[in-house]
């Protein structure tokens, strides 16, 4: 017993050491870097050019700058309407053919094939996709433009890029493209970890497609889709990549704001997209970021949860009864 409780100590000792380049990579790269922007936002730290100019301790200023800025509220705005647009369809999306290809009312030939081309997007690099989608909706010379065209759906002065409504769409369109193949992925992950005798229960006491979705597969896949929800939030909230190789935040609105900026891409121009780079007004903007994922983070907790919830309530109540 004694050569035993010492191995399991050395197995235990070795997975410390197993563990520790994670928390090292961790605290360099991202809890330091998460304080050191927290404390940033407090002061006035600036840089010009390639000198950085440490500034003093000035409170909340930073964060009452932003709350007046028109142009912070409008990075918001935009963020909320190209997210909106492209999260919606793609749980839908994702949902539907998770279900379509893990059901066996439905025969679909080559299913591998499809999970394949629908998750192929999501390892592509965001430059390619955005120099695609550039070159399919150029102005008379993408295809897509002459197939509108030629329908007589848009006029030949129109130009996708540079009317607001139009940019957006097509960015959402490329987030709800390279995305939801990979929601689709872990929902079929998660209904195939459902034990099979439940629908075969189902299916014998006379339950439809939509009843057996609602009453057996939503319920049991909700903790998945809690984390899938979760981190399509935070990626959609902190999108930056495809908005600013595709459009850099443009076209210009009738208020002078653009339209396609989004927060992410409000805090690389304060930070590093001028000559004066204003690190203090930047870190405070990635802090009000990092308060509005969270909040909606656990929004989607409280309502994927609410149910499980209701069932303590109950419980509890039976067992003050029964006492």
């Amino acid at each position: 017993m004694k050569r035993k409780s010492k191995s399991l100590k050395a197995v235990n000792n070795y997975a410390y050491l197993f563990l520790l380049p994670f928390f090292i990579t961790f605290l360099i790269f991202q809890l330091y870097p998460m304080v050191y922007s927290i404390s940033l936002s407090f002061t006035d730290t600036y840089a010009m050019g390639a000198e950085t100019i440490k500034g003093k301790f000035i409170w909340f200023d930073n964060y009452v700058a932003l709350w007046k800025d028109p142009q912070f509220w409008q990075s918001i705005k935009n963020t909320f309407i190209i997210f909106a647009m492209n999260f919606i369809p793609q749980l839908v999306a994702a949902l539907f053919f998770a279900v379509i290809f893990t059901s066996t009312r439905y025969k679909i030939k080559s299913k591998g094939l499809f999970r394949f081309v629908y998750f192929l997007p999501n390892i592509l690099t965001a430059a390619a996709v955005a120099v695609l989608y550039s070159n399919l909706f150029e102005a008379r010379n993408g295809p897509l433009w002459h197939l509108f065209n030629e329908l007589g759906m848009i006029a030949d002065d129109k130009n996708f890029f540079l009317e607001a409504w139009s940019s957006r769409i097509i960015i959402a369109f490329i987030q709800f493209w390279m995305w939801f193949g990979n929601s689709m992925v872990i929902y079929i992950a998660g209904i195939k970890g459902i034990n099979k005798e439940i629908f075969e229960a189902a299916d014998m006491d006379g339950a439809g497609p939509f009843t057996q979705f609602f009453s057996i597969t939503f319920p049991i896949l909700k903790p998945i889709m809690l984390y899938s929800l979760i981190t399509s939030v935070i990626g959609g909230l902190s999108m930056f990549d495809i908005p600013m190789l595709l459009n850099s935040g443009g076209p210009r609105l009738d208020n002078g704001l653009y339209s396609t900026q989004t927060i992410t891409m409000f805090i690389y121009e304060k930070a590093f997209g001028n000559v004066y780079s204003d690190y203090g007004l930047a870190s405070a903007a990635s802090v009000y970021l990092f308060f509005i994922s969270l909040f909606f983070s656990v929004l989607l907790n409280l309502w994927l949860n609410r149910d499980k919830d209701k069932v303590k309530i109950k419980r509890r109540k039976k067992v003050k009864v029964h006492a």
